[in-house]
């Protein structure tokens, strides 16, 4: 997020500290139990059409709205009565209706439980009348499959948490203005239903503005496709016109699963981390606003919370409004933090929104993959529950930034771009695979421990199956870009200059762009522009590739390609690579894709003169998505040999993946450079070769029993090496292959180093500590 907050998370940890507040908890009495025959199974059995289709909101609710009819939930729990300071101060939620059978309240569902409010009172939450304290995980439901939510959201009930934390990304929604998506993993009110079922409470994050290392910070791509200046996250008319048409829809949705109407969204944030973004107290006002009219009118809206940093005292006084409940994120250093957190808000109960246990990570991060260690977390956690604080753990499950619409972008403070990687371990208490952790078990101690609950420690968590690794998978077909462009491209722009992305009417993916070489400019140098290319392309000059430029690339000559001898009146083509758009930052105003800026293609160099316009462009929008890639003509390259060579430049591949039993797995991409990777048509997600992520998780829903399809589009597939016929005769295909494990690099220093170094940075911190008295 900034220096400040990254120099913050990665700093030594608070005083470790021994015991639990108020002493030893009292045994737990009066537990009850109910019994719910289920309408129907919550997920079905993966299934077995040639492309993956994520269960609707029918099947994967089915029990929940069934039951929900009938003011009971489908599935059984437990609930837990404590007497005793720590479990009064420590409830998991809400009352609903009486059991026939038994004495405790039974789990609510949408709609059919009893009416219950969050309020503050002092320092303290009080839920229902009763002292209560937030114990959050951050789940993402689009970044998991939702045949795969349960198990992740089990978890977290089994870590002794009473809520999960849930963003709502905006442009995944709203992927184009007016046309609305919430099926598959983007089904929320299924995913919502479910935490109802399993008893968590519900922070809800709506935005419009979520960051989360999200693409664009959850804002869609279309905010951009007006001239400048964008008055993104402002009071302006027009932007909190866009944003009162999506709440219209989003809203309603939601309405159903407040508290008030005896649903599990017990709170609800406004904005997110303004206070890093800028000062506008009526674009909050007016949130604020518009929150409370479409959540149902005051008696109806849940709590109402800001989040902001407190590394700096502006965060807190710009990010927050007067009447609302201020939060504070940070990882490290609680005692400090919420310190600084009370000089903004001196009264209020001391929550501790974001708990970053981890960091995210970027393409070509010279450090590898962010580390932080289990003790440290689980100590942090420790000091923050003794001092009072609630907590969200941010991330307990990452998941996968799955797509095109998925991982988000920094901008570094040398200005260089930090596309992050597809998978968003980010290091939390569950992998990737939604495995449990080292820092789920510490966590768990500690949770146990705090709330007075050994039986936390007794649940074992089997691990799911994994796919066995495999050797390289057989080539089936190959087709250059160029083939398949007659298939692929839905239209052509033309225009004097290129056009971005945005322009075109189209936000994810790939932009072709194509212009013809004049013949009186032959011998002239091709230029790219200063921070025209957003994100990587690819140059060709009558279909062979010349060279490739990224966006960061800015030495000498790094923008400049030779063109062949004769290169007059032959066709130029500059593919162009949409990555990430910044997540974060003033940089976001300016995040449009594509070729950008006036002069972003020009030919000339220094040495020759002024640089010459090249005017005449076909702008060519290539999403890339399901539909388009199912009409790639593979009968017809099934004949040619797949074996190659094949000269180098953008290509598709297909593989086929024979499975026996579906499970989860990771996909190693040797001998590819960059691209993206779709099995059985759903899209993993971008590789690139640079690292540190160096394989794609393969969910096992994804998967069927028998032959699976395996497409691979590399934008800049090697070939053979150039001039060397005894390296094309022996030269082969690259083959992804399967493996059990995530494959990341450690970058510039040896495997393991920098886990070392941070233990022991982490050991000295707490020795100096110690020594200077600080610690309770």
């Amino acid at each position: 997020r900034s220096g400040g907050a990254m120099a913050a998370l990665r700093g030594a940890a608070g005083p470790a500290l021994a015991g639990t507040a108020g002493g030893p908890a009292a045994p737990a009495r009066g537990w009850a139990c109910l019994r719910v025959a289920a309408a129907a199974p919550l997920f079905p059995a993966p299934l077995r059409a040639p492309r993956y289709r994520p269960a609707g909101s029918a099947a994967l609710a089915a029990a929940g709205s069934a039951a929900a009819a009938l003011g009971v939930a489908a599935g059984c729990r437990a609930r837990r009565r404590g007497s005793g300071p720590l479990c009064d101060a420590i409830s998991r939620g809400g009352s609903g209706r009486r059991c026939r059978r038994g004495r405790g309240a039974v789990v609510r569902g949408a709609g059919g439980g009893q009416p219950r409010r969050l309020e503050l009172s002092g320092d303290d939450f009080f839920l229902d009348g009763r002292p209560h304290r937030l114990l959050s995980g951050s789940v993402s439901y689009f970044r998991v499959l939702p045949e795969q939510w349960r198990d992740r959201l089990e978890k977290l009930v089994a870590l002794g948490c009473n809520a999960a934390e849930v963003y709502v990304p905006w442009n995944l929604h709203e992927p184009s203005p007016g046309k609305y998506r919430f099926d598959g993993r983007r089904d929320l009110e299924a995913y919502l239903a479910l935490c109802q079922e399993l008893g968590l409470d519900v922070l809800l994050r709506p935005g419009p503005y979520i960051c989360a290392e999200w693409d664009f910070g959850g804002l869609p791509w279309w905010l951009l496709d007006r001239s400048d200046p964008v008055p993104l996250r402002s009071s302006d008319p027009e932007f909190l016109g866009r944003v009162e048409t999506w709440w219209n829809e989003l809203l309603p949705r939601v309405r159903p699963f407040l508290a008030a109407n005896g649903g599990p969204i017990i709170a609800a944030q406004i904005e997110n981390e303004f206070g890093y973004w800028g000062s506008d107290p009526a674009y909050l006002d007016r949130l604020r606003s518009l929150l409370v009219s479409g959540l149902g009118g005051a008696e109806a809206c849940p709590l109402l919370f800001t989040s902001d940093g407190t590394f700096w005292p502006d965060l807190q006084a710009n990010g927050g409004l007067d009447g609302v409940l201020r939060t504070a994120n940070y990882g490290s250093e609680p005692r400090k933090r919420i310190a600084e957190l009370r000089l903004a808000q001196p009264n209020g109960p001391a929550t501790n929104m974001e708990f970053w246990v981890g960091w995210f990570d970027a393409w070509g991060a010279v450090t590898g993959k962010s580390y932080r260690s289990a003790e440290d977390v689980a100590s942090t956690l420790r000091e923050s529950l003794r001092l009072g604080a609630s907590v969200n753990i941010f991330v307990f499950h990452g998941g996968t930034s799955f797509g095109f619409c998925g991982p988000g972008a920094n901008v570094g403070t040398t200005g260089q771009y930090e596309p992050q990687v597809t998978s968003y371990d980010y290091g939390g208490l569950l992998d990737e695979a939604g495995e449990v952790t080292d820092k789920y078990l510490k966590c768990r101690e500690v949770m146990a421990e705090f709330l007075g609950r050994p039986e936390l420690l007794k649940k074992s968590f089997p691990r799911a199956l994994r796919l066995p690794a495999s050797p390289p998978l057989e080539l089936e077909a190959t087709l250059s870009l160029a083939e398949a462009l007659p298939f692929l491209q839905r239209r052509v722009a033309v225009s004097a200059m290129p056009l971005p992305a945005e322009q075109l009417g189209f936000g994810h993916g790939y932009v072709l762009y194509r212009a013809t070489v004049p013949s009186t400019l032959t011998g002239l140098p091709l230029a790219l522009g200063k921070d025209a290319v957003r994100d990587f392309a690819s140059v060709a000059v009558d279909g062979k590739v010349v060279g490739t430029c990224y966006r960061n690339d800015s030495g000498l000559g790094s923008r400049e390609f030779k063109l062949p001898a004769g290169s007059g009146g032959k066709s130029l083509e500059v593919l162009v690579d949409i990555m990430g758009r910044v997540n974060f930052g003033p940089s976001m105003l300016s995040e449009r894709k594509g070729l950008v800026g006036p002069g972003s293609v020009s030919l000339g160099s220094p040495f020759t003169g002024p640089a010459r316009a090249l005017l005449g462009w076909e702008c060519i929008p290539l999403p890339m998505e399901g539909e388009d890639l199912e009409k790639l003509p593979w009968d017809a390259a099934q004949g040619a040999s797949p074996r190659g060579p094949w000269p180098g430049g953008p290509r598709f591949f297909r593989y086929s993946l024979f499975v026996r039993e579906p499970a989860d797995g990771f996909l190693a991409l040797d001998g590819f450079r960059k691209g993206f990777v779709c099995v059985n048509g759903f899209n993993l997600g971008r590789y690139w070769e640079i690292g540190p992520q160096r394989s794609l998780y393969i969910p096992a829903p994804l998967l069927r029993q028998g032959r699976n399809e395996v497409l691979v589009f590399d934008i800049d597939h090697a070939g053979p090496p150039a001039n060397s016929a005894e390296s094309a005769a022996t030269w082969s295909a690259p083959a992804p292959r399967v493996v059990s494990e995530a494959i990341w690099s450690s970058g510039a220093l040896p495997r393991g180093a920098k886990e070392a170094v941070a233990d022991a940075v982490s050991g000295l911190g707490a020795a100096l500590r110690s020594f200077s008295g600080s610690g309770d």
